[in-house]
Formats: C-alpha cells, structure tokens, sequence
C-alpha cells in the first residue's frame, strides 16, 4: 500500500503545540495597553501576523510530514520536521487497535485512530492520528482479517437495554452516593434555615425567614445541581454504551458502541491481563454483574467503552463469559480467611462505625441547641462508614483463592466494590506474601499478586493460610541473609 497522510483537520489540532508563540503578540498587547500606546501597537501589528503565520505554517509542515504506510506485516510511520522519525509497529505486537468517529468529525468524513502496546506510556497512546475515515477503516478491517479463522465460529453477545442503564448508572460516580449528597444537602439546608432563624436578627431577619421557609434557595440550588450532574453523567455513559456489542474472533474481541460517537476496538486475546468481575452492594442485592477486561489500550482514554459486559444476572454470566473468553476459568475457592480473621478485614470500618457515633454525642452534649442538626450530619456521615463496613462483611464471607491449570482466582475487596479476578498465571508480574508478628502465630498471611501492565496494578487477598497459599501458587520461598 503506498503511504496516505492524516487528515487535514489535524492541522487544527497541531495548533495548540505552537500556542507559547502567542505571548509574544500578547506581551505587546498588555504593554501598549498599560502605555495607552494604540497607534505604536498598530504599527508593530505586522509582527502579530508573522507570529500567526509562523504558527499555521508548523501546523501545516508538521501535518505534511506525518505519513502512515500499511504493510502485510505491520504499519510504517514517518513524521518530523526538523528531527524525522521513523517507527514500525508490527502487527503481532499491537494489544489494542481504536478506531473512534467523534460527532463533530462525521460531517469531515474523519476518524481518530488509536494504537496501543506494551512498550508505550500508560498515560498515552503509542500511535494517535486524525485519519480520513476510508484510511482508518481500512486499517481496523487489515487487523480483523488477521485475527480471524476461516474454520472459526464468531461469536456475538448484544446486551438488553435495562443492562446497558444498569451500567451507566453504576459508573455515573455512584447513583447511592449522590442521591445520599443531595439528600444530605437538602436536610441539613432545612435544619440550618431554623437554627439560624433563631440566631440571626436585624437586617437578617426577613431574608432568615425566607430562608427557613421549605428549603433554603442556596441548599437547594447545591441539590439540584448535584442531581442533574449524575443525570449528565449517566446519560452520558448510556451513550457510550448504547448499541454496545462484542465479537468474539479466534485471536481477538472486537468491541463496539455509541450513538453519536460511535467506537471500535480490536482487542488481541493474548493482550487480555486478567478478568474483573465486579460488584457493588447495591448490585450484590439485585443479583447483577459487571465484567471488565483488562487489556493494554482497552478503556485507557476517558471517553472510552470499558466493560466486557455491561450487566448480567448470575444464571447468564458464565454462559457469556463462555462465549467471549473461554480461555478464563471460574475457580472456588481453595484458600480463605478463617474465622479469626474477621476483625482484620472489618478493623478499617469498625473504628469509623464507632468514632462517628461517639463524636456526634459529644458535639450533641457541648452544643445542645445544635442537637438537630448534629443529628443529622453525624447519621449522614454514618452512612458511608457503614456501607464499607457491609462490603467488608461480603468480602470476609467471599474473599480468598483458588487455581486451575494455568490460571489465578482472586476474591477481594478494593474500597466500595467486590471483585472477582481470573488471572493466567503468566501475566503475573510478582507475588508477596506479608505476614504481621500476630499472623505468624497461626500461619496466615496477606498475598499481594501484581498484574503485568502499562502500570502497577495490586490484588490484595487477607488473611489465608501460608501453607495454602504457596501451594496454590506454586511457589518456593527462600529465606536470604544479609
């Protein structure tokens, strides 16, 4: 194929790596102004426009040289304009191939390409370019024929809708957390509108008591706010996962959804870390899952698709699992926690679920007239504090591991979520056991498993039997003087 540059509308985008050039013409716009000097600034405009023109002249060189070349193999990059480059990214080493068609780039007939490996940064892509759409297509499609088996069956799995709005409503920052905000901000707007109709006389006093009627506007105002910024979000997250569906080839997944802004991904199998089957409390109560794959690349930008499936009762879960990935495996537990481990896992939370109680009654007493109000702030503040107490009960009832042939099952907890890890063996990047002088006594430990990735990413499984431990692990431990 003979090389093809990158869309035009990049020259736009390449603007802003030149933007330091403009304090030059905004330098002598603040001192002709501070000179009240108009007709001096007027006759050096002439250095403004150069600087304008200097500026889209880089844009538009650095646009030219960025040349793209697809081969049988792999992809050739050229780019530079005083210092060239030139990369090739082979085939075989891309984890991640993204393809995303903004809105606001459909009517330029664009589309952004993204490509990922393992010897990029974590925080950016490897390969990102602005292409003519027939360009990037024709580079997602190149990479699905190479994945695909003519003898293999493709698999597809398409989520109903009410799934779809239980994910988006599990990612918009926690539904039960902002309905707990705004409803924290509403009771205590009230309590303060009353304490404060006592308090505050003179010229307060008419506007004291139109805010002690119904909720005061401020509160209010706050609630709603909070409110319709979890509506934005989770609409925002319905989008991006709307039309979702996933595609199972013999080498990779192929992941699509969106409305508006649509998004593709090409996701090689042997790229995929591990496997998070992921719960909240909430979701836990209703019987639902959330699968999420962890791949380099794969749900790496903001905006981007993240789950393997978005929501799933138990009866279905593994069946889809099945069909996406039957490379991961279930396993039971084969190690857990004993029953004299149970006040490690709900230390944290039992001091939280104890101070806050206590402090509220000792505000109640020092300030008494307050009692309302202090009431209420300190059961709001309960809430949370017994909410990781409830997932820290889950997870002494659930947490543990197990193995089967060549892969890990890790049962955790991390903050408000219960995870469930399936975990190759061989993407394990380093095993600690810790021990504390208590856990010695009777042989437990803490094992700490590091997953291969762009960054360090850690499974905390407490409190299991050392002995088990190694043995699932299959591993020796030497002990090496100093």
């Amino acid at each position: 194929m003979k090389p093809f540059r990158a869309h035009p509308i990049m020259i736009l985008e390449h603007l802003w790596r030149y933007g330091y050039l403009l304090i030059i013409p905004l330098s002598r716009g603040i001192i002709a102004g501070w000179q009240n000097n108009f007709k001096g600034w007027l006759r050096g405009a002439w250095l403004d426009l150069l600087v304008l023109f200097v500026i889209l002249l880089l844009a538009v060189l650095r646009w030219c040289f960025i040349t793209c070349q697809r081969l049988p193999d792999g992809y050739y990059l050229r780019g530079g304009i005083v210092w060239h480059s030139k990369s090739f990214i082979p085939q075989d080493r891309i984890d991640t191939l993204a393809v995303t068609y903004p809105f606001y780039l459909k009517p330029f007939s664009a589309a952004r390409l993204r490509v990922d490996t393992k010897a990029g940064n974590f925080k950016k892509a490897d390969v990102k370019l602005t292409l003519w759409r027939r360009d990037a297509q024709a580079m997602f499609e190149d990479r699905e024929q190479r994945y695909t088996g003519e003898s293999y069956l493709t698999r597809e799995y398409s989520p109903r809708g009410i799934y779809i709005a239980a994910l988006s409503a599990i990612l918009s920052n926690s539904l039960t957390g902002v309905l707990f905000f705004a409803t924290f901000i509403k009771q205590t707007g009230n309590l303060l509108g009353e304490e404060f109709s006592n308090r505050i006389f003179g010229t307060f006093e008419k506007f004291t008591k139109m805010m002690a009627f119904g909720i005061p506007p401020a509160a209010a105002a706050i609630a709603y706010l909070v409110m319709f910024g979890w509506l934005y979000t989770f609409l925002r997250n319905l989008i991006r996962h709307k039309n979702f569906c996933a595609r199972r080839d013999e080498n990779s997944l192929s992941i699509t959804g969106g409305i508006f802004t649509n998004r593709k991904y090409s996701v090689a199998i042997d790229a995929v870390n591990y496997v998070d089957i992921r719960q909240s409390v909430l979701t836990k109560m209703l019987g639902l899952y959330s699968v999420f794959i962890h791949a380099v690349g794969f749900g790496k930008a903001k905006d981007d698709v993240s789950a393997l499936i978005p929501a799933s009762n138990s009866h279905d879960l593994m069946h889809h699992l099945d069909l996406l990935l039957p490379e991961f495996k279930l396993t039971k537990r084969q190690a857990k926690p004993n029953l004299g481990a149970l006040f490690r896992f709900l230390n944290d939370a039992f001091w939280l679920c104890l101070l806050l109680p206590l402090l509220t009654y000792i505000m109640i007493k020092w300030f008494p007239s307050w009692k309302e109000f202090t009431l209420w702030v300190g059961f709001m503040s309960c809430l949370p504090a017994y909410l990781f107490l409830t997932v820290r009960i889950i997870d002494f009832l659930t947490s543990g591991m197990g193995r089967h042939g060549g892969s890990y099952t890790l049962r955790y907890s991390s903050g408000f979520y219960l995870h469930t890890v399936m975990m190759p063996c061989d993407k394990v990047a380093s095993i600690t056991l810790r021990q504390s002088i208590f856990q010695k006594m009777d042989n437990k430990c803490d094992v700490l498993i590091y997953s291969i990735s762009e960054k360090r990413k850690k499974h905390h499984i407490r409190n299991i039997d050392k002995t088990q431990a190694i043995q699932i692990l299959d591993i020796q431990l030497k002990d090496y003087g100093d």
